[in-house]
């Protein structure tokens, strides 16, 4: 079993592509979790448990549900700019190497 390096760079100092995060994506995943942790956190969610209704739905579920939706969002946004190639970054493949 070949083993990979954690550096990104192959035994012969060449770059592997497939081992760096495109353009700090890893960085955004995890602001993205953090700011799961801090919106589902039981001491603000006793701020939303009100008797009050928001378009006739209460208080705490609206918030809930809307929370979940912004890090969806925030999610596919992540995503969506991640994917995108880096300009110049482009690579032809190389028939004869492994994808």
């Amino acid at each position: 079993m070949a083993r990979v390096p954690l550096s990104g760079k192959t035994a012969n100092g060449k770059r592997n592509p497939r081992m760096t995060p495109p353009s700090g994506a890893r960085e955004r995943y995890v602001a993205a979790f953090m700011l799961g942790l801090a919106l589902f956190f039981p001491p603000l969610l006793v701020v939303f448990d009100l008797d009050g209704f928001v378009l006739g739905i209460p208080a705490l579920f609206f918030y809930l549900y809307g929370a979940w939706l912004a890090l969806i969002v925030l999610v596919v946004l992540i995503v969506a700019r991640s994917s995108h190639e880096e300009p110049g970054d482009h690579r032809p493949h190389d028939p004869g190497r492994e994808p």
